[in-house]
């Protein structure tokens, strides 16, 4: 049975440090490897005990995690962990795909904590990550934020907890702006007469609520610029902030792990 202990011992096998040595030195560096704590990882390891399979071990959770906070080339990481780049490829993807289908988004969540009688619980706003150039040209991929072929996703957070509660996308930045996203599949799954809290890209007063110049408006920029730090946390995983070099169907796997 998996441990913190036990997570704590593999995964300095890999950073390379004295598991006798710094506790915060240890922390720290186990947390630049693989995104998260022993304690967390954990919790992961055992609600995934029904659905892994019974040869996987800890190492291959690590393995996932660290591909996805590091993104460094499988030539690497296959050294680093002393297997080859086919074993290292086959057991990161599967734990990438488990952890991936876990349930953790609540859209009902958004509710958590709302004052009676109001009908806007969210805040929405898109994100763009970097992918490689398509080989065949075409500006549907292009993104205004980096100048460059990318992918497109949204994410809602709850108003008064911060909680995300909405996550969607995965589409060519050019030919899906936030507006047409939006449109795909948020409004259809509001309540009659709700409304979600967004920046002007949203041209559409039947659903968003935008900075309008009223008195509110600082109000509501406060709550939109909770998205950047959301933003932000997302891409302290390299594989968001790098440009993405798996295949493009895995995106949306590795984003919303």
């Amino acid at each position: 049975m998996a441990s913190v202990e036990s997570f704590w011992r593999i995964g300095h096998n890999i950073t390379g440090h004295d598991v006798e040595g710094s506790l915060s030195v240890g922390h720290r560096k186990f947390r630049a490897f693989f995104g998260t704590s022993p304690a967390v990882c954990v919790v992961a390891w055992d609600l995934l005990a029904d659905v892994r399979p019974n040869n996987s071990k800890p190492n291959h959770l690590l393995w996932a995690l660290m591909l996805l906070k590091r993104y460094c080339i499988e030539s690497f990481n296959a050294a680093l962990v002393k297997v080859t780049e086919k074993t290292f490829r086959k057991w990161s993807l599967l734990f990438v795909d488990l952890l991936a289908d876990m349930p953790v988004l609540n859209w009902d969540n958004r509710y958590g904590r709302a004052r009676r009688g109001t009908i806007t619980y969210i805040s929405l706003d898109g994100t763009d990550f970097r992918i490689m150039e398509p080989s065949k040209f075409s500006p549907k991929w292009y993104s205004h934020k980096f100048h460059g072929p990318g992918l497109r996703y949204e994410l809602g957070l709850c108003i008064r907890t911060g909680e995300i509660v909405w996550a969607h996308g995965g589409l060519p930045c050019g030919a899906w702006p936030d507006l047409r996203l939006a449109r795909d599949a948020i409004i259809h799954v509001l309540d009659p007469g709700e409304r979600i809290i967004a920046d002007r890209g949203y041209r559409d007063q039947t659903f968003f609520d935008m900075p309008n110049g009223s008195e509110d408006d600082e109000q509501k920029r406060k709550i939109l610029a909770r998205h950047e730090t959301v933003n932000r946390r997302i891409k302290q995983f390299c594989c968001m902030s790098q440009r993405f070099r798996h295949s493009l169907n895995l995106h949306p796997r590795f984003f919303t792990l």
